[in-house]
């Protein structure tokens, strides 16, 4: 029996093996400005929630908006959105955390409309008893996630592949699992200080802590 009541998962980068669309997304967002994208391995390194910065330390000219970027990457997105699958395994993890007996719920930065039309594409909304995207601040939407399930956030585990969403869920007071197969480098979650990494998400089901 597990000592948790409700994982919450992250979306994009997580669930979500979108890493190469995003990428290059980045890459054509820089193309537009006429401007040299970074590496890959930069942007993993450095992309943070307040991705803004990111942009303006490689040359992004300041008058550059959070408006005119995320138009180009949606453009972008729309015309690829059939390249992006889910992670491997992720229907067994998910099966297998609710077999547990826990509430499982996504909290995601994502468009709570692009969200909600991927959860349809892949089946998986009526898995999930809380999706919440849009959630610019993580921090406060988990927060308002253990309200809605009425528990303590020693009860609750988030799982997440950047380090700004492994601190804001450490900051809450949840554990957290660390996965370095998406947005973030494995040195960048690690500096998150995870209460537990994984390099793939089958590992989950490995975990002592699901099987206790």
């Amino acid at each position: 029996m597990s000592k948790y009541r409700l994982a919450v998962f992250d979306w994009n980068g997580t669930l979500l093996n979108d890493l190469s669309l995003v990428y290059a997304s980045v890459q054509k967002i820089f193309r537009v400005y006429k401007l040299t994208p970074p590496t890959l391995e930069q942007y993993c390194n450095e992309i943070s929630a307040d991705f803004m910065q990111f942009y303006w330390s490689h040359g992004m000219p300041q008058y550059v908006t959070k408006d005119d970027l995320n138009k180009i990457r949606q453009d972008f997105f729309t015309l690829h959105w059939n390249n992006v699958f889910l992670n491997n395994d992720v229907y067994a993890i998910l099966g297998f955390i609710i077999g547990r007996g826990l509430n499982i719920s996504i909290t995601s930065g994502e468009e709570s409309s692009v969200l909600e039309e991927r959860m349809k594409q892949f089946s998986l909304k009526p898995l999930f008893d809380l999706v919440r995207g849009s959630a610019w601040n993580k921090e406060v939407v988990l927060k308002e996630t253990l309200q809605y399930f009425n528990i303590l956030p020693s009860e609750a585990v988030y799982i997440d592949d950047t380090f700004d969403g492994i601190t804001a869920a450490k900051n809450v007071g949840m554990d957290t699992i660390g996965f370095t197969g998406g947005y973030n480098s494995r040195e960048r979650i690690l500096v998150a200080n995870p209460n537990f990494i994984i390099d793939s998400l089958d590992e989950i089901i490995r975990l002592s802590i699901f099987n206790s």
